[in-house]
């Protein structure tokens, strides 16, 4: 077996060029294959909208028929009405897409569950704060400080065991 040293000039310049035809024949393939992804793609973006298109026509004219058949029915009739179209509307979707449904509703009711607690958090440092500021203004006296910021801190930590229940959940 020949070593590298041992190849001649026209013998590197067999391999290097071997290996440029190599990397072109492969560029190439590459370049075909995303052009053909390419134009699936593009295909598939002119369908979507002509799709669209026909759905909301379809839903425009349920619309028009619910709301003349909505006008015929009042009260308790109108709730089960309701009741009964979200459930048929429900027929089609299949069991994944319910759940996933259920799943997120859950996730947007922790998110403001969340939100709403962080705010609880802020707004008593916010009142520990000026609890602090009115202390050493000396207009209340040390103990009424303590019992008030011991209160505030109680609430604090209850709403930071929540967070954290929350966002552990949440992932």
């Amino acid at each position: 077996m020949a070593s590298l040293t041992d190849l001649g000039v026209g013998d590197l310049r067999e391999i290097l060029w071997s290996l440029i035809m190599l990397g072109t024949l492969f560029y190439m393939i590459v370049f075909i294959s995303v052009m053909h992804l390419h134009s699936q793609m593009e295909r598939k973006a002119k369908i979507v909208p002509a799709r669209l298109k026909a759905m909301s026509l379809s839903l425009k004219t349920i619309s028009v028929g619910l709301l003349k058949d909505n006008s015929d029915i009042s009260g308790r009739e109108k709730d089960q009405v309701v009741e009964e179209v979200k459930k048929i509307s429900n027929l089609w979707k299949t069991r994944r897409e319910q759940l996933q449904m259920g799943y997120w509703e859950k996730m947007e009711a922790r998110a403001g569950e969340l939100t709403q607690l962080q705010e609880q958090k802020e707004h008593l440092e916010e009142l520990i704060k000026r609890t602090k500021v009115k202390y050493h203004k000396r207009e209340l006296d040390e103990e009424s400080f303590r019992e008030i910021v011991k209160d505030y801190q109680k609430q604090l930590m209850e709403i930071n065991v929540k967070i954290w229940e929350l966002e552990k959940s949440l992932g």
